[in-house]
């Protein structure tokens, strides 16, 4: 099967791989190629695959932790210890596959079902087995994956949604379910583009609440369209309150994805007994802070303050239940669904996939490679 990885060229030669455009990452040089993965051996009476599938990748995304991931593991092929780097490293943690082979007590997974991870956290799905991401690799093709870190899906979700949806529908359902929102609250999402905040927004109008989408980018009137009855609001991003805005006004409950851009903004912007609630933050590695960084401090201070004296709560959500994947799939509706594919690539394109998941603001949905 061919493949997309990284490539240690000081440990491989370039003329043995297929060699693709190097890809730029935070001002690093990532150097990537097709490499062929052949399918593993599985046997399926052998007692250590007894609760095990093997899985071939039909399509995988890249969510903004596998940007670390892949950068660290550049990083380490190309510094001094490189030679104690492996030769290729895979990348990728959402994805969609077909199960090709299954251990004998696996009974509720059938070989040839279509399925994707269930990255369940904080709870262990199956005794000795690690709750949250499935895999960091789903770039290598081939997965060998415990049955309790997988769920089938239905015909009608095709492969390219399928590849983007495992933690955007876990989290967000996840996120939605936990601030409880009441009848006739008012609710913002930051970072409005983010796919994390798109499934967000997907939850929230279906439901019917008030949704305001704040945004520092530039939406056509086809994209705002996408979530409307949402309020889509622009803001600048060195703008230091957003409390000027009275386009805005204030709200009950704030949806953030990078806790690090906006924590002190978004407290400002909550009534009494407001609710806040992020799932990431942006500078995940050191090299991906920017100089606008600096424009949006957080003081630790005026947050506890604020919070203390408005009687606000704060809330760290990572990933979601095993129930909240399983709602997010059974209310998957391919004609109302507004989380857009934003492109599909092949692997001969995969340098490219990488670069428009991690280089284009503009981009609005996940890039997916098809195998």
């Amino acid at each position: 099967m061919k493949v997309l990885a990284l490539v240690n060229t000081d440990l491989v030669s370039e003329e043995d791989v297929k060699m693709l455009p190097d890809i730029q990452i935070a001002g690093s040089q990532i150097k990537c190629g097709i490499i062929d993965v052949p399918k593993p051996n599985f046997n399926t009476y052998k007692k250590e695959n007894e609760h095990f599938v093997l899985v071939k990748v039909d399509a995988f995304s890249c969510n903004y932790r596998d940007k670390a991931i892949i950068l660290k593991a550049a990083l380490k092929m190309q510094g001094k210890l490189n030679f104690q780097a492996p030769p290729f490293a895979y990348f990728g943690s959402d994805f969609v596959g077909t199960i090709v082979a299954k251990g004998s007590s696996v009974d509720h997974l059938e070989i040839g079902q279509r399925v994707i991870p269930n990255c369940a956290y904080p709870d262990a799905p199956f005794p000795g087995v690690a709750a949250g991401v499935v895999t960091n690799e789903a770039s290598k093709g081939w997965l060998r994956i415990h049955k309790s870190k997988l769920i089938g899906i239905p015909d009608q979700m095709d492969d390219a949604i399928a590849a983007s949806f495992s933690i955007g529908g876990q989290t967000s359902t996840s996120m939605v379910r936990r601030v409880n929102i009441q009848e006739g609250e008012r609710v913002l999402v930051l970072s409005g583009r983010s796919n994390t905040s798109m499934f967000i927004i997907n939850n929230l109008i279906h439901q019917g609440i008030d949704t305001t989408v704040l945004t520092t980018s530039d939406w056509s009137n086809d994209e705002a369209a996408l979530i409307y009855p949402a309020k889509l609001v622009k803001v600048g991003r060195k703008k230091q309150n957003w409390e000027s805005d009275k386009e805005l006004g204030k709200f009950d409950v704030v949806f953030d994805p990078f806790f690090d851009l906006h924590l002190e903004k978004a407290i400002n912007q909550l009534n009494t007994r407001g609710r806040y609630i992020t799932c990431g933050y942006k500078n995940q590695h050191p090299n991906f802070f920017e100089d606008i960084d600096k424009d949006t401090p957080n003081h630790l201070k005026n947050i506890m303050l604020k919070v203390m004296i408005n009687n606000i709560s704060i809330i760290g959500n990572c990933i979601g239940t095993w129930e909240d994947l399983e709602a997010a799939i059974e209310n998957y509706n391919p004609n109302h669904f507004i989380v857009p594919i934003d492109g599909r690539y092949s692997v001969e394109e995969g340098n490219q996939f990488v670069t428009r998941t991690y280089n284009h603001r503009g981009r609005l949905g996940k890039a997916v490679l098809l195998y």
